[in-house]
């Protein structure tokens, strides 16, 4: 077996990219980095631990079982590095540094901005990268080491993901003010199929808790307005045109300031759901990321309060 020294020489770095990109040309073009040298030092990696690393395929290279173990010990291992460099570096760890997130749309949109200008009031040292994904894409930027921090809303678990925390995200009905269906206390998948739909796309957990529910009743639908970007899809609502479907913590400023009505779905199928803040199993996580995600924590925590209240 290879000694730490050997897998954290630069091989590592060229059997990550691999990895990641899925061919050595491609991690050469990354990387900057003649593809023969790549594919000598993959080689002798797999040489010092004496099993191949990869499934080579005509159109790429995937990870064997072995590899796949590799990975996530490596990322774990860099992530590391990274930590206690940065943390030498800014010596109490909050006067500076780098916090990336990786969420769904529906977080970037209110939640994560209000967030990060509340913690950088108080630690204006601290910088933020957010990157938007689709829910699965969120978790697998988490596990490849490119997020930090995880939010998405999700079904089931994912491998090599610590949830932090976790609570229920159920799916409520954006009504336009002055709808017919305004002033109810809750309302049914039926009833809002009857008025005109602003859907998200079948990648959103909100679309497919939608799909599932409207099928299991035979429910048939055509949106009137269907796209990948929320904020249309909120707009159209807001116009008054129809009835589109979201979290409140989405949307939750929006509600305050009475752009439309936010009604409970009766249907219970459209309450499955959790939201979830993901990070890399194992990972020591820097003492910016771990305050952040306490700090985002505490304001899920205070917005669910309120919404009992």
């Amino acid at each position: 077996m290879a000694s730490l020294y050997q897998l954290t020489a630069p091989a590592i770095r060229y059997f990550l990219a691999v990895a990641k990109c899925g061919s050595i040309s491609e991690a050469s073009a990354h990387l900057n980095v003649a593809t023969s040298a790549i594919s000598r030092q993959i080689s002798a990696l797999e040489d010092q631990i004496g099993t191949p690393l990869f499934e080579r395929k005509p159109r790429g290279m995937t990870l064997s079982a072995a590899g796949e173990l590799l990975a996530a010990y490596a990322r774990k291992v860099q992530l590391d590095t990274h930590r206690v460099i940065g943390e030498i570096d800014a010596l109490e760890g909050l006067q500076k540094g780098k916090v990336i997130v990786a969420s769904t749309e529906g977080f970037s949109m209110e939640f994560l901005p209000f967030c990060i200008k509340d913690f950088q009031q108080q630690f204006p040292g601290i910088h933020f990268q957010v990157d938007v994904f689709p829910p699965r894409e969120v978790s697998k930027a988490v596990q490849n080491g490119d997020a930090d921090i995880g939010l998405a809303f999700s079904f089931s678990p994912t491998p090599n993901i610590r949830v932090v925390h976790s609570q229920q995200a159920p799916i409520r009905a954006l009504i336009p003010i002055g709808h017919p269906l305004a002033n109810k206390k809750r309302v049914s998948l039926r009833q809002i199929c009857a008025y005109p739909l602003a859907l998200p796309y079948p990648d959103t957990t909100v679309r497919q808790l939608f799909d599932i529910c409207a099928s299991q009743q035979g429910l048939s639908y055509e949106p009137a307005l269907v796209s990948n970007y929320m904020s249309a899809l909120n707009q159209y609502t807001v116009s008054g045109a129809g009835i589109s479907l979201s979290g409140e913590i989405s949307v939750r400023r929006m509600i305050r300031q009475h752009w439309f009505e936010s009604i409970p779905i009766s249907d219970k199928g459209m309450g499955i759901r959790n939201l979830e803040v993901q990070v890399l199993a194992g990972r020591t996580l820097p003492k910016a990321v771990a305050s952040f995600c306490d700090f985002i924590i505490n304001e899920m925590n205070r917005n669910l309060e309120q919404e009992v209240e």
